[in-house]
């Protein structure tokens, strides 16, 4: 069965340039459709990804922001099924990394729902 309307993934594309000298910022929000949440192995996935790029990604929930490329602070979100998550990236591969990490949540960390459910 299809995931109810309010839990399909949404994700908002914004730009802001920081400042002349600066390099621009890409933020996007995102909800996070994995029944299981962002568990151990989902943080490491995240961050295993964000590390093959040249850019740097924050996560935030709520007023809490940490470095994506670290396991230990994505888990201390603590985010769960059908919270929506703030992402801000900047560097040369800011978009493809977003993009990327987009992907990653939207295919529930490559666990089917199934499998989610049983842990």
């Amino acid at each position: 069965m299809g995931e109810p309307e309010r839990w399909k993934c949404k994700s908002y594309l914004r730009v802001y340039l920081v400042s002349p000298m600066s390099e621009s910022k890409l933020t996007q929000t995102i909800a996070v459709t994995n029944r299981a949440g962002i568990h151990a192995r989902a943080a490491t996935l995240i961050a295993e990804l964000i590390r093959g790029y040249d850019a740097q990604v924050l996560l935030r929930k709520d007023r809490e922001s940490v470095d994506s490329t670290d396991v230990l602070q994505v888990l201390s979100l603590g985010a769960g099924h059908g919270e929506e998550l703030f992402l801000e990236a900047s560097g040369n591969d800011a978009e493809a990394a977003l993009q990327a990490l987009v992907q990653l949540f939207t295919e529930n960390f490559g666990e089917s729902q199934a499998e989610t459910e049983h842990e």
